[in-house]
């Protein structure tokens, strides 16, 4: 499980990375794999990140922008 600090920083951080997945919260954050892939499901959920590619292997994720900023 996440303790407090690394759960606030993976939504203060992971927000501003341009390329999200699991490879990247692991060595960012130092977490394991099982809890990298539950953390991008519930960021997705929250519309923290996007989704842009997804396969049986690897699943990349981006920031979601504001459509306020993006325009």
């Amino acid at each position: 499980m996440l303790d407090k600090n690394q759960y606030d920083k993976l939504f203060k951080e992971v927000g501003s990375y341009r390329l999200v997945s699991v490879s990247v919260l692991v060595d960012r954050l130092k977490i394991n794999g099982s809890l990298a892939r539950r953390a991008l499901v519930e960021l997705a959920e929250k519309g923290i990140i996007k989704e842009v590619s997804i396969s049986s292997k690897q699943k990349i994720y981006t920031r979601a922008l504001d459509p306020e900023v993006a325009a």
